[in-house]
């Protein structure tokens, strides 16, 4: 599943400023300061209450790449 564009400009903009993206937590806090909430949601498993680990590791690892380009 590719992620959204608006995803990886929040996870680029998370590590602009400071959060460690190698723990979700601290992104996730981050984005609550900014109010989003509805994205922090896309990292969900759906029909559940469980973050997917593997959909952050991959987005971020995209994120990454893209930036590389």
């Amino acid at each position: 599943m590719k992620t959204p564009a608006h995803i990886l400009e929040l996870l680029h903009k998370a590590e602009k400023n400071g959060a460690d993206l190698s723990s979700p937590k601290s992104v996730v806090t981050y984005w609550l300061t900014l109010g989003e909430k509805e994205n922090i949601l896309w990292f969900y498993k759906p029909n559940s209450v469980e973050f997917d680990f593997d959909k952050y590791t991959r987005a971020v690892r995209e994120m990454k790449e893209r930036k590389s380009d």
